[in-house]
């Protein structure tokens, strides 16, 4: 899986129409944030990208990227563009005493606001008490292992309501509590643990005692079809047809399971008007637990209300302290919580932790999941409940053998998987039986959400002849080193098609016992994208190939994307070389300097869009191959017509001169 995307400085969002309240942007200019000398301090966010619950997380208090960019803001299942959430926050309240005497405070991580108001930083109560959310692993072959991780993916990042600042649509001077906040993250890419990311909320009082502490995330679940909008964020103008994003919001609350759930509801009758495959998953906030008192002491409220920034019910610290520790759980029945009449927002809050001394330290826990289900529930509340078991053994968790350490070769019509059997040594503590490897499976499919299972290969002798597989590893036994890095085996996968973009990936898997099911390892651990063409040596020399010539309106692999998604492949290139397209009146239209052995498709964006390829890293490529995205040196769409072409071997060697012809279409989008 790659990096986690990490911004430092967000920028203003600029060219957003203004269309008021009612798709809750603002008539009024995005607002700049106003920052102190304390706030050099980093703001950043990361995007959990190791499962299917790709979230925005900040250290600043924010949950979500308030749609100030298509990155996910709570995208769920992750790479579908199917959104839930516009922002959260962490809001703690408490009977506070300051210099200036006692009060009741609320430090808040958000409250209503609108998708025109600029970068989330501003929309805040907290400051960074760091310059970084720092990530760990317990996966041994990761870059960020460590030994005191909790999960496959980790993040931390600490925040504090100190020094006082005013946050975007707080109209009330912020005052702090003094409290420090540590925020742990934890997610897994197996089995149901895919479906959820926790929020380990780790308080401690840096000021005089607090009292009647009540911790609480505040949440605008929203869902909708990202992909769906032409515009960003979405406008009731937009040209897609889609109409507003908001007011269609079907929300309930599982008191069982202590859980705020929302699913897309176009309109009522609920749900016969729903539109409800348009988002065909249920997303929900769920209250874990707390420490060291136990949630079996405690009060939950759930409060909700509609969407109205500035709403003088909720302008100032003690009003949202009331509506925080009522106790109480709301009626979500009424229409200010119903598809079209309503926008609700809601706050799923518990305690009261009765004091918190100097240095001292609570904790609540919270999981943001998704599941399958339209009408049906069963799946989201499965997924809660698995949630609820680990926080139950402290994350302690059974978990199966890691992904192996994969690489892929691409080359004609045909990728070469190698990896290592590092997984094959793995123990887990949590069974009775903790070296319980069994085999491998391998995985492909052109829709990085949808891998199809092509090949397993398992153990034989005793205990782990139970599978019915028993084909040993002898069929992939292959050690190869390449670039220095040992692999143990090798599987091709052939018959691929040439210029299209597949996904692969290497799973293990473990025997299981009474207590638990056969785990499997997560394809996001290891998958990878990869684009088969000929590789180095597979074609004969100084003859350059491109194709789809002609191209016609677009090619099967873009077919249905923006023409800036487009693009044609140059292949059999040298290793080095310069790469120049010219009209026939011999105009230059592009030219690019191509290196084979680090080209991985950087700015055709329909090769490689790092917005949209949140878990992987860039395409593994062939070596010889260069997409063209059609577009001009001078930022246009190249127009119909016949071009011609020269490749220069700046290592020396003949230069290849050829054509190509582009058919454009009118219909054709921007």
């Amino acid at each position: 899986m790659r990096a986690a995307l990490v911004v430092l400085a967000l920028p203003l969002l600029c060219g957003a129409p203004a269309l008021g309240d009612g798709d809750h942007r603002s008539n009024a200019p995005a607002q700049p944030f106003a920052g102190t000398a304390v706030d050099s301090l980093r703001y950043v966010f990361r995007v959990t990208d190791s499962n299917l619950m790709g979230i925005t997380v900040t250290n600043y208090g924010f949950i979500g990227n308030n749609f100030f960019s298509r990155s996910p803001s709570m995208e769920y299942p992750l790479g579908t563009g199917y959104e839930h959430m516009v922002r959260g926050g962490l809001w703690v309240g408490a009977h506070a005493v300051d210099d200036s005497g006692a009060f009741i405070g609320v430090s808040a991580g958000t409250v209503d606001g609108r998708t025109s108001d600029g970068s989330p930083q501003s929309a805040t109560e907290f400051t960074p008490a760091g310059s970084d959310i720092a990530i760990r692993s317990t996966l041994p072959n990761s870059h960020s292992y460590d030994r005191h991780a909790v999960s496959e993916q980790d993040f931390i990042g600490s925040f504090s309501d100190n020094p006082a600042r005013k946050a975007l649509n707080n109209d009330e001077p912020h005052r702090p509590m003094n409290i420090l906040v540590r925020l742990e993250n934890y997610t897994w890419s197996f089995s149901a643990y895919q479906h959820f990311v926790i929020f380990h909320y780790v308080i401690t009082n840096m000021g005089p005692p607090l009292a009647n502490v009540w911790v609480g995330m505040y949440s605008e679940l929203g869902s909708g079809p990202k992909n769906g909008y032409n515009t960003w964020p979405p406008g009731i103008g937009d040209a897609s047809g889609n109409g507003s994003w908001f007011q269609k919001k079907w929300v309930q609350y599982n008191d069982s399971l202590r859980m705020i759930q929302e699913h897309y509801c176009y309109s009522q009758p609920i749900p016969s008007a729903c539109r409800l495959e348009k988002v065909p998953e249920w997303v929900g906030i769920k209250l874990l637990g707390t420490a060291p008192e136990p949630l079996s002491t405690m009060q939950v409220t759930l409060a909700g209300w509609a969407w109205s920034p500035g709403d003088t019910a909720r302008d100032e610290d003690r009003k949202r302290y009331a509506l925080m520790s009522t106790g109480t759980i709301q009626d979500l029945s009424g229409n200010d919580f119903l598809p079209q009449s309503g926008d609700p927002v809601t706050v799923l809050a518990t305690g009261p932790f009765a004091q918190i001394n100097h240095g001292d330290t609570i904790s609540v826990d919270f999981a943001v999941c998704g599941g399958d289900g339209l009408t049906d529930t069963s799946l989201l509340n499965g997924h809660a409940e698995v949630a609820q078991r680990a926080f139950d053994r402290h994350y302690v968790v059974p978990v199966p053998p890691p992904s192996p350490r994969l690489k892929v070769v691409a080359r004609n019509q045909a990728l070469d998987l190698y990896w290592d059997k590092d997984p094959e040594a793995f123990a887990d503590t949590t069974g009775p039986y903790p070296l319980d490897f069994e085999g491998y499976r391998v995985y492909v499919g052109e829709d990085r959400n949808n891998l199809k299972r092509i090949a397993q290969f398992d153990l034989t002798f005793p205990p782990h002849d139970t599978t019915g597989f028993n084909t040993g590893l002898d069929a992939v036994k292959r050690d190869t080193t390449i670039d220095g890095v040992p692999y143990n085996y090798r599987y091709t996968i052939p018959a691929l098609k040439n210029g299209f973009k597949y996904f692969v990936a290497v799973t293990s898997y473990d025997l299981g016992n009474v207590e638990i099911e056969s785990l499997e390892s997560g394809i996001p651990q290891n998958k990878t994208l990869a684009i088969p063409n000929p590789a180095p040596g597979e074609f004969a020399a100084n003859k350059v190939y491109v194709y789809p010539n002609p191209y016609r309106v677009e090619a099967t692999w873009d077919v249905g994307k923006q023409v800036r998604d487009h693009y044609l492949w140059f292949t059999n290139l040298p290793p080095h070389c310069m790469v120049r397209i010219y009209t026939l009146s011999g105009d230059l239209v592009y030219e690019t300097e191509f290196v084979g052995s680090t080209y991985q498709g950087g700015g055709t964006r329909g090769v490689f869009d790092p917005a949209h390829e949140l878990d992987v890293e860039p395409p593994t490529m062939s070596g010889t191959t260069l997409a063209w995205n059609m577009i001009t040196r001078m930022g246009q769409a190249a127009a119909t017509g016949l071009y011609m072409y020269s490749v220069e071997n700046l290592a020396g060697g003949a230069k290849t001169v050829g054509k190509f012809l582009i058919v454009k279409s009118d219909r054709e989008g921007p």
